[in-house]
């Protein structure tokens, strides 16, 4: 049926099924004899049912399962007590491995009546796509297979699986679920089949689309700073310091389409999120101007102000901590990275490293320094483990600068890090450097942070620009489906292609809840105060903006995209991660307690109504879970 038994041998010998479906059933399966102490289950007649062995050091029986579900003593007994159930002679043959009478390593097998068939599955996460530091035999995922009318499901407990498929030649489908919470197909199953699957960030927030007047292409990560219930460690959970992202849209990545902005934001990853508010801020500045905002996540949270400053001017240099000039790696965003500083045990984390910036005699007194690039984060299950052993914590980027003995002193001791992909940060340079001091600075962390350009821009000042900011005309919660993502390569993020659909079934294990109905929901996102709009991974957000006369000659457009609310991943570490409760709510930065009740939640006490005419699409696993097991 799906769901997962345990298996328990008692002292009296009785061997019984515990299954759970609101409360505890308990079966006996069969009783071993007095001397038994050990409990093995496999298919060890490849019939396709689980076979269970008892063995001690009497030696070892086993017990059939026929098609029936019903189990039968084998007609003997093995010699040998074993100790693990292992292929070591004949393929596609499961042994019973461990000790004879005499204390030497023997093996033992059942002589099935028929010839059946099998199949055996490694599950490996694909050298092709990420570095497989994580968990790249899947242990603690699941396999479920179908062949025919055939049903079985195991948990990825070793590199590989066995199944037994009797008198089936081929598998129509196994279904992986990665421990991350992907989902992967594999259809028409050949003997001894190395299954391998793309290794992808699951949790990263939702991604932000633009209409550029010819297609719709991707501009970056949105409301990055608001992660719920991220373990930071095994006790702690990362407060919500800010709900508010700020971003900014290139004005040559959105242009008007009859009288609108068009803008998408999509949710594909294994996440729930929180919409509180969006607006789109206008921004128009004279041509010798560019504008920024500081896409830092950090604590606490930069300023969300749009920063006017001069033309980016090149720095005269850049090094790595081994001396090696990379200059021309970093100069323009070209979506070429720089990767010099090699990869650790954990996803996000490297050695400690830095960059020394040589920023040249011209620059200016009052100054930023303009980095762009991404991080590849970690996430609550690799913040626990850190925690957990001797690996040193992630740690924010640190500027230092020359002090008078020769030294570096530092400057700014912790500058955070770029919230995701395709951001700029900001660092001010002002009041850094005395005359005689040396125009350069050093850019430490031991994250991975991959650099795209590094540029300085005198500041200007902040009167120069005109804004203007609008409310959507209209707001729209549909469903779309997934994106295909890629990889240009290792030292580049997985970006997505808005034209070209990976597909529209569900990929991931859905966070279990009520979500927003699909519809019109401008009037979730006017103004922040907790009635926001519930998105589920497939979801898409799709918002116009009235389009305001052209820009003046003279003057160039860009624009942000500011919103309000939360984000929250399935990751089994994650505070409450298999559910969209508790309710987030701007009065609680805090996200520690179990989700209880429905009414019993004070969002839900504020806007009951909401839940009676926007919140009303439950979702749950249920469909997921049965899909694979209808015939």
């Amino acid at each position: 049926d799906g769901i997962m038994d345990l298996i328990v041998l008692r002292a009296d010998g009785d061997i019984v099924r515990l299954t759970f479906l609101n409360d505890w059933t308990v079966e006996t399966l069969a009783t071993a004899p007095a001397g038994f102490e050990r409990l093995l289950v496999a298919d060890l007649d490849n019939n396709g049912g689980q076979d269970l062995i008892v063995t001690g050091s009497s030696g070892s029986r086993a017990w059939l399962q026929d098609a029936d579900y019903a189990f039968h003593a084998a007609d003997a007994e093995s010699g040998i007590e074993a100790f693990a159930v292992a292929s070591v002679w004949q393929p596609g043959r499961l042994d019973l491995v461990g000790l004879d009478m005499q204390g030497q390593p023997a093996r033992a097998q059942v002589i099935a009546p028929r010839g059946y068939h099998w199949k055996q599955i490694q599950t490996r996460a694909a050298q092709a796509v990420g570095d497989q530091r994580i968990n790249s035999f899947g242990i603690g995922g699941e396999v479920e297979l179908r062949a025919g009318a055939l049903y079985q499901k195991q948990p990825i407990t070793q590199p590989i699986l066995h199944f037994g498929l009797g008198d089936l030649l081929l598998a129509d489908v196994a279904r992986i679920t990665w421990p991350s919470g992907a989902v992967q197909a594999e259809f028409d199953l050949q003997s001894d089949q190395v299954i391998s699957a793309q290794q992808r960030l699951y949790g990263s927030c939702p991604w932000l689309f633009a209409n550029n007047g010819e297609s719709v292409e991707f501009v970056t990560d949105f409301i990055w700073r608001s992660p719920l219930g991220l373990r930071i460690n095994a006790q702690e959970t990362a407060n919500v310091m800010a709900t508010e992202d700020w971003v900014k849209i290139r004005g040559d990545q959105l242009r008007p389409i009859n009288g609108s902005y068009d803008i998408r934001i999509t949710g594909e990853l294994w996440e729930t999120h929180f919409f509180d508010h969006i607006a789109l801020m206008v921004v128009d500045h004279p041509d010798d101007t560019e504008v920024f905002i500081d896409e830092r996540f950090a604590f606490p949270p930069p300023e969300f102000k749009v920063h006017v400053t001069g033309p980016l001017q090149p720095v005269a240099g850049v090094f790595t901590d081994a001396g090696d000039d990379v200059t021309g790696r970093i100069r323009e965003r070209d979506e070429v990275y720089l990767d010099f500083f090699g990869r650790g045990d954990y996803q996000g984390i490297t050695r400690d490293h830095y960059i020394e910036i040589d920023l040249g005699s011209a620059l200016l007194e009052s100054s930023w320094l303009v980095a762009s690039g991404w991080i590849r984060p970690t996430d609550s299950s690799i913040n626990v483990a850190i925690s957990q052993g001797r690996q040193a914590p992630p740690r924010a980027l640190r500027l230092e600068v020359p002090a008078p003995d020769g030294t570096w002193t530092t400057a700014y001791a912790n500058l955070g890090f770029p919230s995701g992909k395709s951001k700029t940060i900001l660092i001010d340079l002002e009041g850094l450097f005395g005359p005689d001091t040396p125009r350069r600075v050093r850019l430490h962390t031991n994250m991975e942070i991959y650099w795209d350009a590094l540029r300085w821009a005198a500041k200007a000042p902040q009167d120069a620009a005109a804004v203007q900011r609008l409310d959507p005309s209209s707001a729209d919660l549909r469903y779309r489906g997934f994106s295909i993502a890629t990889e240009a390569d290792r030292s580049s993020p997985e970006l997505p292609d808005y034209n070209t659909l990976a597909g529209t079934v569900p990929i991931w294990r859905d966070l279990v809840g009520y979500y927003t109905r699909f519809g019109d929901v401008g009037e979730l996102l006017t103004v922040v105060d907790d009635r926001y709009v519930i998105m589920n991974a497939g979801d898409e957000l799709a918002l116009r903006f009235p389009e305001v006369p052209p820009v003046r000659e003279g003057w160039k457009r860009d624009y942000v995209l500011i919103g309000d609310g939360w984000v929250k991943d399935g990751n089994l570490n994650t505070t409450a991660g298999k559910y969209v409760r508790p309710l987030p709510s701007h009065g609680e930065p805090g996200y520690m307690a179990a989700p209880g009740p429905l009414p019993d939640e004070p969002v839900y006490r504020r806007h009951a109504w909401d839940w009676q005419h926007y919140h009303t699409r439950y979702v749950a696993p249920d469909e997921f879970s049965r899909r694979i097991r209808l015939r």
